[in-house]
């Protein structure tokens, strides 16, 4: 989410394209305020499903685990680059 928006319920309604226009071209988020605090939170569904993805794949403490050890091997250069032809060859098993 590049910028986080607040804005009133009334507001929000006047502008309404406006603010969604915004949400899915610059990936804003608008708070829409409303009372009592019961307010709620606009986001494309590209940044909602990729936040579900990421909940999905942090769930697992397994996976958790083996993504904490890829960043680190990343952050180490404890990698390889591949090229076109070493995929080809994993996957014939080669």
């Amino acid at each position: 989410m590049e910028n986080v928006i607040a804005t009133s319920s009334n507001e929000f309604r006047k502008n309404f394209k406006k603010y969604t226009d915004d949400v899915v071209d610059y990936q804003d988020a608008v708070i829409v305020t409303r009372p009592k605090n019961r307010n709620v939170v606009v986001i494309s569904e590209d940044e909602y499903n990729s936040l579900k993805e990421t909940a999905y794949l942090l769930k697992d403490k397994e996976n958790r685990e083996f993504l904490r050890e890829s960043m680190n091997q990343l952050k180490g250069g404890d990698v390889k680059v591949l090229t076109p032809d070493d995929w080809e060859n994993l996957k014939k098993g080669e």
